[in-house]
């Protein structure tokens, strides 16, 4: 079981996000992939998000989110320069009908209004929001 890298990214108050539709279900994930043999995690969630966004990103830091065993992942903070999206790289290879993929960005204040799985995205992403908030102090 191979780890994933995620990126987290949140621009001028949205949330850069993955839609999904596969087999008729719909849900949202942030963007990231499995880290390859020989890379590191932080070049992997760079990598992940050239291929899911179109973006090329600075990997900030490594989130205080808990590793799920079934599904591990590890999330980072990533600045974004531009707010431009295009899906590239495998999923869109694998995109069809039933399988869908498209990187768009979400209001933060609709966070919970769409279905972001898995349940370790969400807390990464309410992580970043309220280091970012105004009322906030930085992450360190």
């Amino acid at each position: 079981m191979r780890i994933r890298s995620v990126a987290v990214v949140v621009r001028d108050e949205r949330v850069l996000v993955i839609e999904r539709r596969k087999d008729g279900r719909s849900y949202c994930v942030l963007p990231g992939g499995g880290v390859e043999a020989g890379e590191d995690l932080r070049a992997a969630c760079r990598r992940e998000l050239l291929e899911e966004t179109g973006r090329d990103g600075h990997v900030g830091d490594l989130l205080d989110v808990p590793v799920e065993s079934d599904t591990p992942a590890v999330y980072f903070t990533v600045r974004v320069s531009s707010a431009e999206l295009s899906l590239g790289g495998p999923e869109l290879q694998r995109a069809s009908e039933r399988n869908e993929y498209a990187p768009t960005w979400i209001a933060a204040t609709s966070l919970d209004d769409v279905h972001l799985v898995p349940a370790e995205a969400v807390q990464a992403v309410r992580l970043v929001l309220r280091a970012t908030s105004p009322s906030s102090e930085p992450l360190r």
